[in-house]
């Protein structure tokens, strides 16, 4: 996944609340219950303090502070109760769910035997204070349940709010998917629409830029073909009449005219099946110079004119023969349309340049990534179109095209 997806940055954020909430109730949860068990020890207190200071109304007493006297004697309790917390005055136990205060004895009287210096005449000190050992039982109904309830609430509504958001996300997720097929060429897609959204109505609006797409890229297809058809008759036709010609130079002149002319349908042909994206490359390993050889009958020109620079190299490049052979006429046939001089090729390890004499190409009309610019849109000798094939050409290839002028040369290389 993306790292700047938003799918992913909500999960972090949803992932980073669930965390807060969570944490925020742990420290809820500790402070309620210390401040329970604080409160339980402020009362039994109190009930320690009423044992020693008994008055007539001890057991209303008793009950306003939510503590009763239990029937369980200290010994049961000590055997089968579970300590909480001990203090020096008695600890804290829990039975069966419930929460008893067991005092501890009062210290021995140190008068219960006299010790021997003193005069047994003499009369006894007064009896210490000892009240037997009792049980007090709380009361008072405490709970973190509530807490709890809360918190599950809480967690819920945020992982439902988090699952809500996702849904409404995955009809974007599914755009982008279909976005990307279109960039491969894929015009036929419907992406589901759900609801009444913002992205719901992308989609929808996506949906039909994709139907007109397709309708106009079909009217295209039926065009190209219909104006293919009808020229392919004429040239055949052609063709036929100049083979039933006696043999001459003319007869020969109009041969590869019509041959000429054939090529270039075929040749448009596979260009819109390139430019469109119906058609792929079939890369093989071949000679370079033939296929400068393929070029020059493409061109119907002789290798003479062309004044070659490392014909014996023995260059291999691994390419779709036709496909190369189309980008390269199209450098020569610039070369020899806006130059009245031999061009150059210079046949490299790892590049193929062809220079010729004339103007520069101007600044703005240096790339190559669109077939026309505003120059080329006015122009009546073209230029642009050829360049632009010829550089998706080589980038399907995965090779570049670069361009320099060097001492009244145009230089145009192409990098293996």
């Amino acid at each position: 996944m993306n790292n700047h997806s938003i799918i992913r940055l909500i999960i972090l954020f949803f992932l980073l609340i669930f965390a807060l909430i969570n944490g925020l109730f742990w420290i809820a949860h500790n402070y309620f219950a210390n401040e329970m068990q604080g409160d339980r020890m402020r009362r039994f207190a109190l009930a320690e303090r009423l044992i020693h200071h008994r008055s007539g109304d001890f057991g209303t007493e008793l009950k306003q502070l939510m503590i009763a006297p239990s029937s369980l004697s200290p010994d049961f309790l000590r055997k089968n109760g579970i300590t909480l917390e001990e203090f020096p005055f008695g600890r804290v136990m829990e039975h069966n769910g419930k929460i008893y205060f067991l005092k501890s004895p009062p210290p021995m009287n140190p008068f219960d035997r006299p010790p021997l210096m003193f005069d047994p005449s003499l009369p006894p000190p007064p009896p210490f204070d000892r009240h037997d050992l009792m049980v007090l039982e709380d009361l008072k109904v405490t709970s973190i349940w509530p807490i709890w309830t809360v918190f599950i609430m809480i967690d819920l509504l945020v992982l439902l709010f988090f699952i809500f958001i996702l849904k409404k996300l995955t009809p974007l997720n599914r755009l982008k998917n279909a976005i990307m097929n279109f960039k491969e060429g894929d015009t036929r897609l419907d992406v589901p629409i759900g609801g009444k959204d913002e992205i719901s109505q992308i989609t929808h609006e996506f949906n039909l830029a994709l139907e007109k797409i397709a309708s106009m890229k079909e009217a295209r297809a039926l065009f190209l073909r219909n104006i293919l058809h009808e020229l392919k008759t004429p040239i055949m036709k052609g063709a036929l009449s100049t083979d039933c010609l006696e043999e001459s130079e003319d007869q020969k002149r109009l041969k590869r005219i019509f041959n000429r002319m054939d090529y270039l349908l075929r040749e448009f042909s596979t260009m819109e099946r390139f430019s469109s994206g119906e058609m792929t490359i079939n890369p093989q390993e071949y000679r370079f110079v033939d296929i400068l050889d393929h070029t020059c009958d493409i061109l119907m020109c002789e290798k003479k004119n062309i004044v070659i620079k490392g014909e014996d190299s023995a260059l291999i490049i691994n390419v779709d023969f036709e496909l190369f052979a189309i980008a390269l006429k199209n450098l020569l046939d610039n070369a020899f349309k806006y130059s009245d001089t031999k061009p150059t090729l210079f046949i490299l390890q790892h590049a193929i340049e062809i220079c010729s004499l004339g103007e520069p190409l101007p600044e703005e009309n240096r790339t190559f990534t669109k077939p026309f610019n505003r120059t080329y849109e006015s122009s009546m000798t073209g230029l642009g179109l050829g360049l632009y094939i010829t550089n998706a050409i080589l980038h399907k290839h995965g090779y570049r095209l670069e361009y320099h002028y060097d001492t009244g040369l145009n230089c145009f290389r192409i990098v293996l």
